[in-house]
């Protein structure tokens, strides 16, 4: 995935997927794209996800923005 098209879903809150085997991340908000990692925020934490690793970033609804 092109970091590229990533930034531009900064302060986005998304479902992040990295496969039926990786982390699943629900509801997070991309704050920040560093090289070849994402800095989320969700439920009052930080995570930080290798961009190799992802398979699926889904914007969520208007109602899920903030």
């Amino acid at each position: 995935m092109s970091n590229d098209l990533i930034k531009s879903y900064i302060g986005k809150v998304c479902n992040i997927s990295s496969g039926s085997f990786g982390p699943k991340f629900q509801r997070v908000k991309i704050i920040e794209v560093m090289e070849n990692w994402i800095k989320v925020e969700g439920k009052g934490k930080i995570d930080l996800i290798n961009i190799d690793f992802i398979q699926n970033i889904k914007i969520l609804d208007d109602k899920y923005q903030k």
